[in-house]
C-alpha cells in the first residue's frame, strides 16, 4: 500500500476512535508506519488536508455500502445493522469518522466541509429510495435528513452507552415514520 493510502487509512481509523482533536500527527505516523516527511510530500497542507482526505475516503467507503443498503428490503434497519456491526467489532471505540470530521470544524475546517458533502450524498441516496417507494416528493428531502441525522445520532449514543440498543430503537421508529408517509402518499398530514 502506498504511503498516501496508509496515511489516509490510519487517519480515518484514529478519527473514528479519538475524534479530530484527539488525533495527533505523531499518532498518525505511529499507526501508519510511514516517515514524517510522507505527510508533507503527500499532503502539503499538513494535518488539515490529511483529515479532509481521510474524511472523503472513509465517507466514500460508507457511501458505497449505503448504496447497497438502500436496495435492501429494510434499508433503515440495514443501515443501523451496519453501524451496530462496526461498533461491536471495535468494542464501541470505532464510531463514524464522518461525524468526527463534522465535529472537528475548529481544528480541521476542510474535513468538516468534506463531511457535509458526504452527508449530502447519503441524504441523496436515501431520498431517491424514498421517492422510489412512492413517498410524496415534498416529504422525501426532510425525511432523508431525519434518517441520516437519527442514525448518526444513534451511533453516537450507542458508542457512549456501549450498546447497540439506540440504533435498534431509532431504526424501528424511523421505519414507523416512513410507513406513515407510505400510507399517505400525499403527505402524512393529509388524512
Amino acid at each position: 500500500m502506498a504511503a498516501r493510502d496508509q496515511l489516509i487509512e490510519a487517519t480515518a481509523d484514529l478519527m473514528r476512535r479519538h475524534g479530530v482533536a484527539g488525533t495527533a500527527v505523531s499518532d498518525i505516523l505511529e499507526h501508519s508506519g510511514v516517515a514524517r516527511r510522507s505527510i508533507y510530500l503527500n499532503f502539503p497542507g499538513g494535518k488539515s488536508e490529511l483529515m479532509a482526505a481521510a474524511t472523503r475516503s472513509s465517507g466514500g467507503m460508507i457511501t458505497a455500502l449505503l448504496t447497497e443498503i438502500v436496495a435492501e428490503a429494510d434499508p433503515i434497519m440495514a443501515f443501523a445493522d451496519m453501524w451496530s456491526a462496526a461498533l461491536s467489532t471495535t468494542d464501541f471505540e470505532g464510531g463514524c469518522p464522518v461525524v468526527a470530521a463534522a465535529l472537528g470544524r475548529l481544528s480541521a475546517p476542510e474535513a468538516a466541509a468534506a463531511a457535509a458533502d458526504v452527508f449530502d450524498e447519503w441524504r441523496d441516496l436515501i431520498e431517491r429510495r424514498l421517492r422510489d417507494d412512492g413517498i410524496a416528493p415534498e416529504a422525501t428531502a426532510s425525511l432523508a435528513t431525519t434518517i441520516v441525522a437519527a442514525i448518526e445520532g444513534a451511533v453516537v449514543l450507542s458508542e457512549a452507552s456501549q450498546t447497540t440498543t439506540p440504533l435498534i430503537q431509532v431504526a424501528t421508529h424511523l421505519n414507523e415514520l416512513v410507513a406513515v408517509h407510505r400510507a399517505h402518499p400525499g403527505g402524512a398530514g393529509d388524512r
